[in-house]
C-alpha cells in the first residue's frame, strides 16, 4: 500500500526528476523539455540556435522572461531554478559589462552541466550553485534582479520560496516570474508518487 509523500520526499523527488532531465533530456517526461520547447514558447530562433545543445537540449522553463525583465549592463542576477544554464547565459550577455548572474538549481546534475555550459560559451561573469529554494545560499539583498521560470509549483512550500526570494533582492528589487496558475482552484489530490506532483 502506497502512503503519502511528505514534502521532503517530494523535494528530493523533484530533484532525481531534474536530474535525469540533464542526463537523458530526450526521455519522456511530464513536461516539454530542449530546444524546441523554448522555441515553442517564445525564445528567438536564432537566439536557440546559436547555443550549443548543452545549453538548449535540457531547458524546461515555461516563458522567454527577458523581454519583460528588460535587463541592464551592471545588474547583479538570480536565476532561480537555473537547470543547464539557457536563461543566465542570456542574461548574463545582458548585463555585461559589470553585471553578473548566479544560477541556482537543486539538481546537482543540472548544476554541472549548466557550468559545462558557461565554458563552452565563454561566459565568464556567470556562476552556478546548488542550493534549494526555500533556504537560498545567499546574503540578504544581494541582488538587483530574480528570473523565475517555472519553479514555484514544483516546490511543497511555495510561502518560503516567496520569501526567500524577498530576502535575497536588494530594497527596490525586481523579480519576473513566469508560473501556471489556475481560476479556479485545484480538487485535493494525494501525492503517493513524484508521478502524481507533476500531474
Amino acid at each position: 500500500m502506497s502512503h503519502r509523500m511528505a514534502a521532503a520526499e517530494i523535494h528530493e523527488g523533484v530533484r532525481e526528476v531534474f536530474n535525469r532531465v540533464a542526463q537523458a533530456p530526450t526521455a519522456k517526461f511530464r513536461f516539454g523539455v530542449g530546444a524546441a520547447l523554448a522555441r515553442e514558447i517564445g525564445y528567438p530562433y536564432e537566439v536557440v540556435a546559436g547555443l550549443p545543445a548543452a545549453v538548449t537540449e535540457s531547458f524546461t522553463g515555461l516563458a522567454d522572461l527577458h523581454p519583460r525583465v528588460r535587463l541592464q549592463p551592471g545588474e547583479h542576477v538570480l536565476d532561480l531554478g537555473s537547470g543547464a544554464g539557457l536563461d543566465a547565459i542570456i542574461a548574463a550577455r545582458t548585463v555585461s559589462p559589470g553585471g553578473t548572474v548566479t544560477g541556482l538549481d537543486m539538481a546537482e546534475v543540472m548544476v554541472a552541466k549548466a557550468r559545462r555550459a558557461a565554458e563552452l560559451t565563454g561566459t565568464r561573469n556567470v556562476s552556478f550553485e546548488q542550493g534549494d529554494a526555500e533556504s537560498m545560499p545567499f546574503a540578504s539583498g544581494r541582488f538587483d534582479t530574480a528570473l523565475v521560470n517555472g519553479i514555484f509549483n514544483l516546490c511543497p512550500d511555495k510561502s518560503l520560496v516567496a520569501g526567500e526570494l524577498f530576502r535575497v533582492l536588494r530594497p527596490g528589487g525586481r523579480a519576473v516570474v513566469a508560473e501556471i496558475s489556475f481560476r479556479e482552484p485545484l480538487p485535493p489530490v494525494d501525492v503517493h508518487s513524484i508521478d502524481d506532483w507533476f500531474r
